[in-house]
């Protein structure tokens, strides 16, 4: 196995102080270990009360359900009983790093349909606010907006509008799992124990390990390493119109939408747009208008619309989709 890289001398080392709490968000069984494992147990070492949030139990992962279990067609009771399964994994490795059961909540969210959760209306968002607001978190670990797996880029996105709702300032540290190994702002101070302890944790997860072992290892044996999340509705909103660099517009506009977020004074704009429309368009009740100059988006509420405080926005490829991950990630719209 390659040896990780080592970590930059001026890469500073995350710290912790006894009595902080630190809130480790993941969208599957085993992100929580693969980003986080190092994390957790440094936490733990600092004093620091860790709790893991598991936003799904991952149960929709047919192949390797398929290869394990010698069956063709999954249907609600199967992918229950692997969702079952994988919460287990993850309270086991959970174990291994150091916490008790009590430490790992599990929401039991739709693995794979967080996007549409997100679009759906604030049900979600609620929930996430109610969990910062009972643990109160000195730190959030989260998915990086740009995790090319739609479920991270979409709690991403609903964490911030949970921290907006509750008010609640703590610091922010974003992981990235899918797209390359993340541009470290910070990382976990290396030491061999707490690396040997990760690798346990994820041999817990051993549906995970029977089709992606040298992958999974390969991503566990990365130091880790995290940015700093901007703090969402700090100072001004961002100004108008709110623009968004996405590259290069899809081929095929039929099979894309733009999803558009918007964090207001009183409450959140959602919006699908079409990717073959340009010009005005209600949403709700918001009037918008969205205009492309090559590679850039800009989209522009009436001024009808209460003060925005954040923007998120997103190329979204519609169902199905035979390819879970992205090409475009969410962005978000800054001043």
């Amino acid at each position: 196995m390659p040896s990780a890289p080592a970590i930059p001398m001026t890469l500073p080392s995350i710290h912790f102080a006894a009595g902080d709490r630190v809130l480790v968000a993941a969208p599957h069984p085993d992100d929580e270990t693969l980003a986080c494992g190092e994390l957790i147990q440094f936490a733990l070492d600092c004093g620091a009360r860790v709790r893991v949030l598991l936003a799904s139990d991952g149960d929709n992962n047919p192949w390797p359900q398929r290869w394990l279990e010698r069956r063709v067609w999954i249907g609600a009771a199967a992918r229950a009983r692997w969702g079952a399964r994988r919460r287990g994994e993850a309270l086991a490795a959970a174990a291994v790093l150091g916490l008790e059961a009590a430490q790992v909540r599990c929401l039991g969210w739709p693995d794979q349909g967080l996007t549409a959760s997100l679009m759906a209306g604030d049900e979600g968002v609620a929930v996430l606010a109610d969990e910062l607001d009972g643990f109160a978190p000195s730190h959030l670990v989260m998915p990086a907006l740009d995790d090319r797996h739609p479920d991270h880029g979409a709690l991403h996105v609903a964490l911030e509008l949970a921290l907006l709702r509750s008010g609640l300032a703590c610091r922010r540290i974003c992981y990235r799992v899918h797209g390359g190994a993340v541009a470290g702002e910070l990382a976990v101070p290396p030491a061999a124990a707490r690396q040997q302890r990760k690798r346990a944790a994820l041999a817990c997860h051993r549906s995970q390990l029977a089709l992606s072992r040298g992958r999974l290892l390969a991503l566990a044996q990365r130091p880790e390493w995290f940015t700093q999340g901007d703090e969402p509705g700090a100072g001004r909103g961002p100004a108008l119109p709110l623009v968004f660099r996405i590259g290069a517009l899809p081929a095929l506009h039929a099979r894309h939408e733009l999803l558009v977020v918007l964090a207001t004074a009183e409450g959140t704009v959602r919006a699908r747009l079409p990717l073959a429309w340009f010009g005005q368009r209600v949403a709700g009740t918001a009037q918008l208008d969205l205009q492309c100059d090559g590679d850039t988006l800009r989209l522009t509420p009436a001024a009808t619309l209460p003060a925005i405080r954040a923007g998120w926005a997103k190329l979204h490829r519609r169902e199905p989709r035979w390819v879970v991950f992205d090409r475009h990630c969410w962005q978000r719209a800054r001043s």
